[in-house]
């Protein structure tokens, strides 16, 4: 089964959400602020806003953008754990 590149933004983006929440909260014992905590949201609307022709490009796939999603949502977790 070959999943769309938006579906698998959004999948990312619901894991990391996910896992940023009960990081911050049970491990890292922590409030985000809300530019922090909802980010991901934010990367997806970004995704879908963009226009077709910059997607199509293969840097911009959806495998590099979840892997962007990804580094980014560990580095907020270690700039908290600091």
């Amino acid at each position: 089964m070959k999943l769309n590149g938006q579906v698998i933004v959004a999948i990312v983006a619901a894991a990391c959400l996910m896992a940023e929440t009960i990081i911050a909260k049970n491990v890292l014992n922590v409030q985000l602020d809300f530019a922090s905590q909802y980010w991901p949201t934010w990367f997806v609307i970004l995704y879908l806003i963009l226009p077709n022709e910059t997607k199509k490009s293969k840097c911009s796939s959806a495998w590099l953008w979840s892997l962007v999603m990804i580094a980014v949502t560990a580095a907020i977790l270690l700039v908290y754990a600091l």
